[in-house]
């Protein structure tokens, strides 16, 4: 039989009330251990995603080449942020730090686009989160940075987001259709997908999941660029990947 709390004696009261304090420390500590170590709650502050890649994140659209060019307003960090907010609300930013033309080793250095090298950018970053989208010119300059020291240029990239305190999320780049396509950009998807199992990182796979799209040529504009159906498919395939993230760190 249980006892009424209403009808218990001021001790037993005292004793119902540390004990139900004692479950609820308790409650919260068993919480805490099975939240992952590299997640920390930041449901009281804005959460910020830095979306770092070449061209293809940057949202590049052109009509005639590239006499005319502009960002797409469909660019995938602005859709990704878009669809996040919608389920998360305002506090969920993520910032485009796409470059057009930019290699991995560009963005290490600091250098064709950007103002200082990647440690001291992430050391001052406030993101919570950093998806990383190179590849494309990466292998264009395959002569110069062969896949081994695009790996190792990653390897280095991961290493000191994380020891900044970065949830890193790696991220293919679209197929392209010219004769790098079919030889050498697969190497450098190599290189994303081993890092992203080698670290244990979420990973957006977009390469092969288009590349199976009978059409998937015509959602380019120009060979290398999506258009902005391309672009909605692939803020769709980050979506699908950072959402989980970020509800863990709003638990």
């Amino acid at each position: 039989m249980t006892l009424d709390s209403r009808q218990a004696s001021p001790r037993a009261r005292r004793v119902h009330a540390l004990a139900a304090m004692l479950l609820g420390i308790a409650a919260m500590h068993a919480d805490a251990a099975t939240r992952p170590a590299h997640v920390t709650r930041v449901a009281d502050r804005p959460i910020i995603i830095d979306a770092q890649g070449d061209s293809t994140m940057w949202g590049f659209q052109t009509s005639d080449g590239f006499n005319k060019s502009w960002q797409t307003p469909n660019n995938p960090p602005a859709l990704l942020q878009a669809a996040l907010q919608a389920r998360f609300g305002p506090q969920v930013i993520v910032q485009n730090n796409g470059v057009p033309g930019a290699t991995l080793v560009d963005r290490e250095k600091g250098v064709n686009g950007y103002s200082e090298p990647y440690a001291r950018w992430v050391a001052n970053s406030p993101a919570h989160i950093v998806i990383v989208n190179f590849a494309l010119n990466d292998a264009d300059n395959h002569l110069k940075e062969p896949p081994a020291v695009f790996r190792a240029h990653l390897m280095r990239f991961i290493e000191q987001s994380r020891s900044a305190g970065r949830i890193v999320v790696l991220e293919e780049p679209n197929p392209v259709d010219y004769a790098v396509n079919r030889s050498i950009v697969p190497r450098y998807v190599a290189v994303v997908d081993e890092m992203a199992k080698h670290y244990r990182l979420a990973l957006i796979r977009q390469y092969g999941y288009i590349g199976a799209m009978h059409d998937w040529r015509a959602l380019l504009i120009d060979g290398v660029h999506p258009t902005d159906a391309l672009y909605r498919l692939k803020a769709e395939r980050q979506r699908e990947v950072v959402e989980p993230i970020v509800a863990k760190l709003m638990e």
